[in-house]
Formats: structure tokens, C-alpha cells, sequence
């Protein structure tokens, strides 16, 4: 029976050795109950509905994004993500121009609040197979959009210099398998 806990406290110690090339406050250190808040998350684009496919492509290339938000009357009706575009549109022969965002949004997408902890939004990304989900506030009106990238950036900031200082492979090789996992 292997002891994964001794294991990771090896990992850990090796990582550490040289200690650690960044100075962590309390504050600045990530804890899995800060709020999605903490992130540094862009602003959301919102559109109406009525926008056309060939609009929303555009603006998505345009701003370096991988969703929009489809309000009415300020309020979150949608979502438009490049797996819409996949799933419904590529390979369809359809115009562009012609078709609105309504007609191939994901209607009333699940969200999450500026309060809610960043576990729980990991956890629930993880669960509904997200990689954006819109951040409204009490009236259903879009903060925000979280996206993977955000988390991923966020960890990637304050843990730079570990991460790209790791080891290629574990210390312990008994962890990695044939086929890599």
C-alpha cells in the first residue's frame, strides 16, 4: 500500500529546499475560501440577443475572449462560447450575418456570485464540465465572467517562480506510470 501523504511531504520537501524564491504574506497567499472576487477577472462583454453570429465572432477575436453574455434588459439571459460555435454552428453552411446569438446561445446558464469561495467554484466548474461561468449579482445583472484561464493565471501569478522552477519528472518514479498518468 502506497502512503501518498508521505510521498507528497517528500515532494513538498524537495520543492523546498532551495526555499522559496517569493515572499508570501498572509495576504498574498491563495486559500481555497477566498472569494472568486479575489481574482483578477476582466470585465464581462454583455450583447443582446440579437446580435449576429458574424458580430459576436468578431468581437470575441477582437477582444481575445472565449464568451459573451446575452443580456435583456440588463439581466443574464445567456451565454456564447466558442463550444456554441462548435456545437451548433460549425459546419452547418449557415450565414453569419443572417443569424442571431439567440437562436444558438446556451440559455439560462448556471452562475455564481462574487462571494462565493474559489473551491466551490473550481469544484462546481469541474462538475458541470465549465470553463465560464457568468458572475451576476442578486438581480441576475453580469459582474463578471470566470473563466479557467482566470484560476489558472491567478495561481500561475503567485506561484511563478515554483512552478517553473519544479523538477522534469517527481522524485519518486514509482508515481509515474507506462502510459504517463
Amino acid at each position: 500500500m502506497i502512503d501518498y501523504d508521505e510521498h507528497i511531504d517528500d515532494e513538498m520537501k524537495v520543492m523546498n529546499e532551495g526555499g522559496s524564491s517569493t515572499k508570501k504574506g498572509p495576504k498574498q497567499i491563495i486559500r481555497l475560501n477566498d472569494p472568486v472576487s479575489s481574482l483578477e477577472l476582466r470585465k464581462s462583454i454583455c450583447i443582446s440577443g440579437d446580435t449576429s453570429i458574424a458580430a459576436c465572432l468578431q468581437l470575441m477575436k477582437d477582444e481575445r475572449i472565449g464568451c459573451l453574455l446575452i443580456t435583456e434588459d440588463k439581466k443574464l439571459s445567456g451565454i456564447f462560447t466558442e463550444r456554441d460555435i462548435i456545437r451548433r454552428i460549425v459546419g452547418k453552411n449557415l450565414s453569419h450575418e443572417d443569424i442571431d446569438v439567440e437562436n444558438y446561445m446556451t440559455s439560462d446558464p448556471d452562475t455564481l456570485m462574487a462571494d462565493a469561495p474559489l473551491a466551490f467554484a473550481l469544484n462546481y466548474m469541474v462538475v458541470g464540465g465549465y470553463r465560464h461561468v457568468p458572475i451576476v449579482d442578486e438581480d441576475n445583472k453580469p459582474q463578471a465572467c470566470l473563466s479557467i484561464k482566470d484560476v489558472v493565471k491567478h495561481i500561475g501569478d503567485h506561484y511563478f517562480s515554483e512552478i517553473a522552477n519544479l523538477p522534469p519528472t517527481p522524485k519518486n518514479p514509482g508515481w509515474a506510470t507506462v502510459d504517463g498518468g
